[in-house]
């Protein structure tokens, strides 16, 4: 994990005007299969940005994508807010709903961020639950300043982190509840740990207009209890619902 705040708190600021985070980052390995920056030099830092909370609805739906009807409002809005972002950092942005093929945003995120699996399948964060997102993603180049800055951070910072791990281990959410009250809140069972059926699940959402995951979202992520004041805006969790149910076949 890596989590270097030197050089960041600019990049920090430039998010926050968006409603987004800077969620992390890391310096890329030998091994790492990353897009080539748009200056044709390989990619040697990743940052990730995203959503924790509603704090991106207010930029959002104040947003021409929101406005104008066309389909995937979201996806527009983060793609253009990732490219201006890049083109100020002198990086390159790529996103997870380009594809296939796809690019790996879940294993990025729980390299960047102290993250693991839900039963529900969306990665637990110790701090927002499973009330966050990955928008968009950033790759820099090595002769940007911010690299350097970033690499050398992250050393110290990873030496940092293993030394408290050891001291006291991070406990999971997820691994201590032992109720899982994620998994009995669907209506009609569509998870079962690690499993999602999203055939149930739609069926269900098209017979029945009115249930309450139409107006407060996924009753199964609602049940969750780690960071509940982080739960989306009831509007935030409409809007995603009705994203869904558009994404349907």
């Amino acid at each position: 994990m890596a989590k270097a705040e030197n050089g960041s708190k600019g990049v920090q600021a430039r998010a926050a005007g968006y409603g987004l985070v800077l969620r992390g980052g890391f310096t890329v390995g030998p091994g790492d299969a990353l897009p080539v920056c748009h200056s044709g030099e390989p990619a040697a830092l990743l940052l990730l940005f995203g959503q924790a909370g509603s704090d991106i609805w207010a930029a959002f739906s104040h947003s021409a994508e929101y406005a104008d009807g066309e389909a995937d409002p979201l996806d527009r809005w983060s793609a253009r807010v990732g490219k201006a972002l890049a083109e100020e950092l002198g990086g390159t942005a790529c996103f997870p709903f380009e594809g296939p093929p796809w690019y790996p945003f879940g294993q990025w995120a729980q390299r960047a961020e102290n993250l693991q699996p839900s039963p529900l399948g969306i990665l637990m964060h110790p701090d927002h639950g499973l009330w966050h997102a990955y928008r968009f993603a950033i790759v820099l180049p090595a002769d940007a300043e911010l690299s350097r800055q970033w690499q050398h951070a992250e050393a110290e910072a990873e030496a940092e982190a293993e030394a408290e791990a050891r001291r006291m281990p991070v406990a999971h959410a997820c691994d201590d509840c032992a109720e899982k009250p994620c998994l009995h809140a669907c209506p009609v069972g569509a998870f079962s740990d690690g499993n999602y059926d999203v055939v149930a699940c739609a069926a269900y959402l098209r017979e029945n207009h009115e249930a309450p995951c139409h107006q407060l979202g996924c009753l199964a992520r609602a049940a969750c209890p780690q960071a509940a004041e982080a739960r989306y805006e009831p509007v935030h969790c409409r809007f995603h619902m009705e994203q869904f149910l558009l994404s349907l076949p």
